[in-house]
């Protein structure tokens, strides 16, 4: 019997994950849903939509959630000081689902209403945005695991996040591309800054 690969081992722990499973079932039930609704020449440019509804709350929620302002979602800040302590640990390395679940149904309720209550539109905005969110989470993932990436596109994801990490960790907050952090300045780490510094902003939460 051969024995698992120690890329087959990473695989299998990142599918494990509740947040994950979670992440591909809403991912597949809106595709359904896009199947089931029929499609339309708008269908790419929902999924599009989805997608950039994602880069930007990957980089507003990371910056301004996880790192300036601790007293607007408490629990998630304290979650984030433990990743940036223990950046290794997969304990700290996924969000609860019910966060993620609370914000699929503003995307989609938001993205029903403002298409004019179309079902299939809304599905595949949230089709979009599931789908990248997988790609984030994986690429947040590899950054933290022993996996070297196979493009060279991964291999940097991969550095710029870790120097985010152990550089500067008030810079350099989108994981999957850097377009907002150049647009925001946010794309220079400025000096080796790490817990328990904080910006001007930032009130720090003790975990206990």
């Amino acid at each position: 019997m051969r024995s698992e690969t120690p890329f087959m081992h990473y695989a299998k722990e990142f599918m494990g994950q509740r947040l994950i499973l979670f992440l591909f079932s809403v991912c597949f039930i809106s595709g359904c849903g896009v199947v089931a609704t029929f499609g339309s020449i708008r269908t790419a440019a929902a999924m599009c939509v989805g997608t950039v509804i994602f880069v930007l709350v990957e980089y507003t929620v990371h910056r301004y959630i996880l790192h300036e302002f601790p007293q607007i979602v408490p629990f998630a800040y304290k979650g984030h000081v433990a990743h940036h302590r223990f950046p290794n640990d997969s304990k700290y390395l996924f969000g609860p689902v019910s966060f993620d679940l609370l914000a699929y149904l503003v995307i989609f309720g938001a993205s029903f209403i403002v298409t004019g209550y179309d079902w299939h539109l809304a599905f595949a905005v949230v089709f979009g945005a599931s789908g990248f969110q997988i790609y984030y989470q994986w690429n947040h993932y590899v950054s933290h695991r022993p996996i070297k990436p196979l493009t060279p596109l991964g291999k940097w994801l991969k550095k710029r996040h870790l120097l985010h990490h152990h550089l500067d960790e008030h810079a350099l907050y989108g994981v999957t591309n850097p377009v907002l952090d150049i647009v925001m300045g946010t794309n220079r780490p400025k000096a080796i800054q790490s817990r328990p510094s904080a910006s001007p902003n930032e009130k720090r939460i003790p975990l206990s």
